[in-house]
């Protein structure tokens, strides 16, 4: 559920994402859902959760996506729109349901999920479905590895959202986030080389980066990475931390200490969210970093994807490099 205070995000959005927002529903506590006499219904989806991260701070973000014309589609909306984020181009559509998953959190830390999310309105996303307007004046544009696992529609909007960043000379975020349910690692890692290159920013997870490099390396990934493109690199390492490469220089921060791990999920959309918002602000990678960490910690401490993230405004110094950089004459890249 949305919280008390929300901040109010600038009236055009300085981050565009898009993806599956799902309605979520889990038992009140930490039981089998065959032992459940209560559940919770909320929201959850990759980018929406980043989305929501980034309105606490003080971003101006922008969600675009389907979902059903019914009660899970409107809480969707209204959760996002209470969280203040741009769900002007959430297309309701009365012919698909929307996305429904199920999870259990055990007292032993391990949680399952059932998806029932094959068919959604949100799989049939599309190119025709992004405006150029929705677009214009965003400074990223974040994308997930998510969306283009959904569907062949999904996979091409993805293309098309590449293509209109570089259009308004918006810098493309990229988080590959492997699913092993939706797609096999030889299909992910085929699709996931061929959008990274077109990244300005790689925020990875160990997983991503094992299935995408066959490696454990963490060092090896950051510089593999950097071979295929994308001017920043960061390798997320949940309790061990995250790196960064950096115009070839190497940044680190360690985990936050969190005195209970409650949820684990969302740690790393409120990451991506805490990074992207330090370099809105003009921190430096390193402040980025310990941004995103500060944030993946809050994470962890409730139950939901993103009821712990923090809500306040940060500070940096003047407009970050990469961000003056790019300019809106840019022409864009093939896809």
């Amino acid at each position: 559920m949305a919280t008390k205070a929300r901040p109010i995000a600038p009236r055009t959005p300085d981050v565009v994402t898009l993806g599956e927002c799902m309605a979520v529903i889990y038992p009140r506590t930490a039981i089998g859902l065959e032992r459940a006499t209560g559940v919770l219904l909320n929201i959850a989806g990759s980018e929406a959760n980043t989305a929501i991260g980034l309105a606490r701070l003080g971003i101006g973000a922008r969600f675009i996506s389907r979902v059903g014309e019914e009660p899970f589609g409107r809480r969707i909306r209204a959760v996002l729109t209470g969280e203040h984020v741009d769900t002007r181009y959430l297309t309701a559509d009365p012919t698909a349901p929307t996305g429904v998953f199920f999870r259990e959190w055990l007292k032993d830390g391990a949680r399952r999920v059932y998806y029932y999310r094959a068919g959604s309105a949100a799989s049939r996303l599309g190119p025709e479905d992004l405006r150029s307007e929705a677009f214009a004046g965003a400074k990223i544009v974040h994308l997930s590895g998510i969306t283009p696992a959904l569907s062949g529609a999904c996979a091409a909007a993805v293309r098309r959202a590449i293509e209109l960043a570089h259009e308004v000379g918006a810098l493309v975020s990229f988080d590959p986030n492997y699913r092993a349910s939706l797609w096999d690692p030889a299909a992910a890692r085929a699709t996931l080389t061929a959008l990274i290159p077109q990244a300005d920013l790689l925020l990875m997870g160990d997983e991503d980066a094992r299935v995408i490099f066959d490696t454990d390396d963490h060092e090896a990934v950051l510089q593999r990475a950097a071979g295929l493109g994308p001017k920043i690199i960061v390798l997320k390492r949940a309790a061990r931390g995250a790196a960064a490469l950096v115009d070839g220089k190497r940044f680190q921060v360690r985990a936050r200490p969190v005195k209970k791990v409650v949820d684990p999920v969302g740690a790393g959309d409120g990451f991506n969210a805490g990074f992207l918002a330090g370099l809105l602000r003009g921190h430096e990678a390193q402040q980025c970093l310990e941004l995103g960490a500060e944030i993946g910690a809050k994470a962890v401490g409730k139950l939901g994807d993103y009821a712990g993230y923090p809500t306040g405004r940060p500070t940096g110094g003047s407009a970050g490099r990469l961000l003056r950089d790019r300019r809106p004459a840019d022409p864009p890249r093939k896809p």
